[in-house]
């Protein structure tokens, strides 16, 4: 078995009889309401990830699942987690799709000459106390003729997790982990310093690295690759790029070589690069990133537009009617969750502060500022405030500094 890197959390696996199996594929630039960038940027095209035999997608998040650029034949089998609100089979049905492989949590199917077992988050927060958690991501578990490896992209796993697996399949010979904390935290929270974000940017990345410093001895594989959650900002925010809550591979590589207390060979890959998994072998020689050179593309990348930047400004009197409403529909579908969100949430609309959310706690506040015209695509359901967030489109103040990630969580169901 083989593992082809193309960017982020995207790359094919090839089996022993040559079946390919496509997992999760980014590659035209502008996800996350045009603002997520791959670095280096990529030569991929749309048609070189044509000749496969099966994609597997993890989530519904579009650096996993690209619905713009998603065109495949409607009859290519799709291996999908069988779990809870199945927010992405609802859209690949709509698109037309319909051979899909779905395996339900802990479940193992067999897939040409591949055993595959899906799992559901590990956990509902890896870091925060939460009630709702994680409702999309999934990790894959590719078995071939002895060889083990686990794509985990997003879905991280807690020590627990790390037990469970090494008991259920033994010998692991390549862990696929994510080492980044993708999100609006540090970098779009006003109410810190610029000292107090590149603190917090710090405090979150060797928080990332000591988690997995602390399961790569659980899980015991005989190789770790640093994955998922790659990318950089383009347009208006680049600047927010010194804050976020990621960095390069190389960076992860390095601490775990330093730090981690296992005999685990830690590498990277540059695109199209290939890791022959059962003899543990770079077929390529690899060349760490050139930090200087991803300020420089950075930097050329500033004056990019967001699509919503052409639209009209909406009309306010209307805009708050429509919020008012937006408002009484999240309560209702809130409900389905059986839960009472902790903070109190506002909107900013020009000069006005308005509350859009009531919390339990009257201490909490959660402010939110954002391009007018992007919140009346949110409203209308042409953009959606997950990927804002995520695409640090929104500028957040919270009292106090103190993570409410249910409220992230739910505001996704903010809309008409």
């Amino acid at each position: 078995m083989k593992f082809k890197f193309i960017g982020n959390a995207g790359g094919i696996f090839t089996g022993s009889e040559g079946t390919k199996i496509l997992c999760d594929p980014w590659i035209v630039d502008g996800v996350f309401e045009d603002a997520w960038y791959h670095y280096p940027p990529l030569k991929t095209k749309l048609s070189d990830i044509k000749d496969i035999d099966g994609i597997y997608i993890s989530h519904i998040h579009p650096d996993h699942y690209d619905e713009r650029n998603f065109d495949f034949p409607k009859n290519i089998p799709l291996i999908i987690l069988n779990e809870g609100p199945n927010f992405l089979k609802k859209n690949l049905i709509n698109k037309g799709y319909s051979n899909f492989i779905e395996i339900k949590d802990n479940e193992t199917k067999e897939f040409k000459e591949f055993k595959l077992t899906l799992f559901k988050p590990f956990t509902k927060h890896i870091f925060e106390e939460s009630l709702v958690g994680n409702l999309i991501d999934s990790a894959l578990v590719l078995e071939n003729e002895g060889v083990t490896a686990i794509n985990f992209n997003d879905n991280q796993p807690d020590k627990d997790a790390c037990v469970f697996l090494k008991n259920r399949f033994k010998n692991i010979d390549l862990a696929m982990l994510n080492y980044n904390a993708a999100g609006p935290y540090p970098s779009c929270f006003d109410n810190l310093t610029t000292e107090e974000k590149i603190s917090e940017n710090q405090r979150i990345l060797k928080r990332n690295f000591d988690h997995l410093c602390n399961i790569i001895p659980i899980l015991q594989p005989k190789s770790v690759l640093p994955f998922a959650g790659s990318y950089i900002i383009g347009g208006k925010n680049y600047y927010k790029n010194e804050y976020l809550g990621t960095t390069t591979w190389d960076e992860c590589a390095e601490y775990l070589n330093k730090n981690l207390n296992f005999d685990s060979k830690v590498f990277c890959l540059r695109e199209n690069q290939i890791y022959d998994i059962k003899n543990q072998k770079q077929l390529e020689k690899y060349e760490k990133l050139d930090v200087n050179e991803m300020k420089k593309y950075i930097q050329s990348l500033k004056d990019k537009k967001y699509e919503y930047e052409n639209d009209e400004l909406p009309n306010i009197s209307i805009l708050k009617d429509e919020l008012n409403l937006a408002s009484n529909k999240f309560i209702d579908r809130i409900k389905k969750f059986n839960i009472e969100i902790n903070s109190n949430v506002y909107l900013k609309i020009e000069n006005e502060i308005i509350q859009i959310v009531k919390g339990k706690d009257n201490s909490r506040h959660l402010y939110c500022d954002l391009d007018l015209r992007l919140l009346n695509r949110i409203l209308h359901k042409k953009a959606h405030w997950n990927n804002a967030e995520i695409g640090t489109h929104i500028n957040f103040k919270r009292i106090p500094n103190k993570m409410d990630p249910d409220v992230h969580t739910c505001m996704s169901f903010f809309h008409l």
